[in-house]
């Protein structure tokens, strides 16, 4: 039974252009059986990833504000 994993990245500019402030959202699907339907496992993927999404948002959004106001009190 073979697995299958992947990765995802994105890095994204946060503030602005002259503060040279990135963030970065990662994603890994791991261990994916190719010997089983891929749809029913993508979809609690999908639901898990969700679940992580809501909650990584909330905190980081509050650490990307921080961020942004320190870099504009320079």
């Amino acid at each position: 039974m073979a697995k299958v994993s992947m990765h995802l990245g994105f890095t994204f500019r946060i503030g602005d252009l002259s503060t040279n402030q990135y963030a970065r959202i990662d994603m890994n699907v791991d261990q994916i059986d190719t010997e089983a339907p891929v749809d029913a496992q993508l979809a609690e993927v999908k639901d898990t990833a969700n679940q992580i999404w809501e909650y990584i948002q909330k905190n980081v959004d509050d650490k990307i504000e921080g961020v942004l106001d320190a870099g504009s009190n320079s």
